[in-house]
């Protein structure tokens, strides 16, 4: 063998190894896409009072936050697991465990001035219940002082026939289902707290709803 071809093919030698291993690159499976999890749908407000903004809207930036402009702070119950909120409008979301199944505590604000006054809101809630007769449901309603913070409380129970909750998409009755709600007025407009599921689970957490609402406080 010439010198040329011993050389040649000590270049082939040389380069093969590298091609190779790029090929073996080459040919790997790519990784796999993270997809983040689809969102429930927005809920489903029914009625909504004047001055309420659409529920699915994206929360004004800077508000609505604890410690932020129109801010409120609260103590959360213990036994409640946060989740990521599933709206722009959510400020909070909570799930409440139960014998009866799942409960969901969600807290809205929906910026300066908006949301509308507390008992059009009270009855749009209980719009969303009806009684066993069929006739809808009527609001409890009663008012506390959270420290400095006016706050009016809500109880509908009866046929839930509001929009999703708890991730389930199809609007369909729920029977024997309960609301506890409070309206309490922040510094710049009200703020909503919700807690709606099976009756059972919602009137076992009562306490820790009530206690939650209590610990309000206006952050600016």
């Amino acid at each position: 063998m010439s010198h040329a071809a011993r050389m040649a093919t000590g270049v082939l030698i040389l380069v093969l190894p590298g091609a190779l291993l790029g090929g073996c690159r080459g040919s790997r499976a790519p990784a796999a896409e993270a997809h983040p999890a689809s969102a429930p749908p927005a809920d489903m407000a029914g009625s909504l009072p004047p001055g309420h903004p659409p529920i699915d809207q994206a929360a004004p930036a800077g508000h609505g936050v604890p410690g932020g402009v129109g801010g409120m702070t609260w103590t959360k119950p213990a036994a409640w697991e946060a989740e990521k909120p599933s709206s722009g409008m959510r400020q909070a979301q909570y799930r409440a465990s139960g014998a009866g199944g799942d409960a969901e505590c969600v807290v809205y604000y929906f910026g300066a001035g908006e949301g509308g006054d507390a008992q059009a809101n009270a009855e749009r809630w209980a719009g969303q219940f009806s009684r066993p007769d069929g006739q809808p449901a009527a609001p409890k309603t009663t008012h506390l002082k959270a420290g400095d913070v006016d706050v009016v409380l809500v109880e509908v129970s009866g046929t839930f026939l509001g929009g999703p909750t708890m991730g389930d998409p199809a609007p369909k009755p729920r029977a024997d289902y309960m609301l506890l709600g409070a309206i309490a007025k922040g510094p710049d407009s009200n703020w909503f707290f919700k807690l709606t599921g099976p009756a059972a689970t919602v009137r076992a957490h009562g306490a820790a709803f009530e206690a939650m609402i209590r610990s309000l406080k206006r952050s600016v």
